[in-house]
């Protein structure tokens, strides 16, 4: 069963709760120069594991190669865990006690997820709410991974220009090209950044409706529902691409290492997460699980 309670109180609660988080969050960042403390990364015992969820049909693709590459490279941390959406577990997620997870970009439209996939994705949208609210685990999700933290906390997902229900082939409408997104609320994720966003996107599906109580961080013109943030927690959601963010896309980068200072602080300040501490588990048990 999902627990909707925390600071100590019921949801309605929590929204008290998440002006003071973010707050704290904000503060903390800014003291950040903006890059991860070296003597932290480099320092005694492993870094624990970073979890990089491949949400495509085929597992991890290239887009989730690439990001998978990037969040090691600015987190200083390549003690990473790569799994396939089918695989994942609350046990698994527990014993693991990551410093963060990301759910990747896909290419396949969410209608095509049918039979055993169908049910496998289904069963792990049912998990996303677990792991941010009872193992407090930081989340970002990049493109089809923006959609799936939409889906799986009660929002709507469906092609551009059409119906929530419709299913179109990938071969009409969509969203590409380096677009600018305006920031529609004050958040730690835009620390360093101006009210307008250069970000590059690839996209044919998208969040037509937000989940009850998600922000609304940044949105654009043909694809609104851009960058979006639970209500109290540092679960975010960037439709566009951040980790392609050379030439005229520079804020992508700034973006991305402000989701792991954020979640950098969190973990200090409210999961009290050692990183350096031994994991519960080892990959190798772990690797023998999800087969």
């Amino acid at each position: 069963m999902i627990s909707f309670q925390t600071c100590g109180g019921p949801l309605k609660i929590a929204y008290v709760c998440s002006t003071a988080m973010f707050l704290l969050l904000n503060l903390a960042i800014s003291a950040f120069s903006g890059s991860l403390d070296e003597s932290e990364v480099n320092g005694a015992g492993r870094r624990k594991p970073w979890i990089m969820v491949g949400l495509s049909t085929d597992g991890c693709s290239g887009g989730c190669k690439r990001l998978r590459s990037v969040i090691s490279e600015m987190s200083g941390n390549d003690n990473v865990v790569t799994m396939d959406f089918r695989s994942v577990t609350f046990e698994i997620i527990s014993d693991l006690d990551p410093e963060f997870l990301i759910l990747s970009p896909q290419g396949t439209p969410w209608c095509r997820y049918i039979g055993p996939t169908g049910i496998a994705l289904q069963n792990f949208l049912w998990l996303i709410p677990q792991i941010a609210e009872e193992l407090d685990v930081p989340i970002l999700g990049i493109c089809g991974g923006h959609q799936a933290i939409a889906l799986a906390f009660g929002g709507k997902v469906g092609p551009i220009r059409a119906g929530i229900d419709d299913c179109m082939p990938y071969s009409r409408d969509r969203q590409s090209g380096v677009a600018k997104l305006s920031q529609n609320e004050h958040d730690p994720i835009f620390v360093g950044l101006d009210s307008k966003i250069s970000i590059l996107e690839s996209h044919y599906d998208e969040v037509k409706a937000l989940p009850p109580g998600f922000v609304l961080l940044a949105s654009e013109r043909t694809s609104r529902n851009q960058i979006i943030r639970h209500p109290y927690k540092p679960v975010y959601g960037i439709q566009g691409h951040p980790e392609s963010f050379l030439g005229a896309r520079p804020d992508g980068g700034a973006i991305i290492r402000n989701f792991l200072h954020i979640a950098e602080t969190y973990n200090k300040n409210v999961r009290n997460l050692d990183k350096t501490r031994d994991i519960k588990v080892s990959l190798n048990m772990i690797t023998k699980r999800i087969k």
